[in-house]
C-alpha cells in the first residue's frame, strides 16, 4: 500500500473519529444538562389526597345527591376548596346526576373570614345560567353545602359575582347574604 493511500486512509478514519466524538459529545452535553435539571429540582413529597363530597342535582328531581372526588390535600384551606370547586364545575362523573353551575362557570377567589367562606366567582356563573328557580335553588345550594360540607368549621357562605354580592343569580334566591346550608335538598344516597 503506498504512503499516500495510507495517509488518505487515516486522514478518514481521523474525520470519522472526529464526527463521532463531535455527535457524542452533543449527547453528552445533554444528558449531563438533563442530569443536571433532575439533581436540581427541588423534592416534592407525593401529595396526599382528601374525599370530598359534592353536591350535584339529581336528575329530574329538586334535590341534590352527593359524589365523592379526591382532591389533593393541601394546608391552605382557600385553596382545596378553590380545588373542590372546580370540580363541582366538572360537573358530575354519575350519569344520573347533573351538573349545578354551568361549566364556563371561573372561580376567581376563595378565602375564609371568621365563620364565612367567600366565593368569588366569575360573571359566567350568572350570565350562562339556565335560569329557573329549581335550577337556581340547586346551583346555590349545591355550592353552599359542598362548601359547608366539607369544612364544617365554617357555617356561612357568600357568593360573589365579579367581587361583588348580587341580589341573585337568575331572579329567585337571594344571595346577597351569607346562606347557611339547606340540608332538606339533601336526599341521601341509596
Amino acid at each position: 500500500m503506498s504512503k499516500k493511500r495510507r495517509v488518505l486512509i487515516y486522514i478518514g478514519v481521523g474525520i470519522i473519529i472526529f464526527l463521532c466524538g463531535v455527535g457524542s459529545s452533543s449527547l453528552f452535553k445533554r444528558k449531563v444538562y438533563e442530569i443536571k435539571e433532575w439533581v436540581s429540582r427541588p423534592f416534592l413529597p407525593p401529595q396526599e389526597m382528601r374525599t370530598v363530597k359534592l353536591y350535584f342535582s339529581a336528575s329530574q328531581e329538586n334535590y341534590l345527591l352527593s359524589e365523592e372526588r379526591e382532591i389533593f390535600a393541601s394546608i391552605n384551606p382557600n385553596k382545596e376548596a378553590k380545588q373542590i370547586l372546580e370540580e363541582l364545575i366538572k360537573g358530575p362523573r354519575e350519569p344520573s346526576l347533573s351538573p349545578t353551575l354551568p361549566s364556563s362557570t371561573q372561580v376567581r377567589d376563595v378565602w375564609m373570614e371568621g365563620d364565612c367562606i367567600y366565593v368569588n366567582f366569575s360573571s359566567s356563573l350568572a350570565k350562562a345560567h339556565p335560569g329557573g328557580s329549581s335550577g337556581e335553588l340547586a346551583t346555590v345550594y349545591s355550592i353552599v353545602n359542598t362548601l359547608l360540607d366539607n369544612f364544617p368549621a365554617y357555617s356561612r357562605v357568600q357568593i360573589l359575582i365579579q367581587g361583588k354580592p348580587r341580589e341573585t343569580l337568575a331572579g329567585h334566591i337571594n344571595i346577597s347574604e351569607p346562606l347557611r346550608a339547606n340540608l332538606d335538598l339533601i336526599k341521601k344516597n341509596q
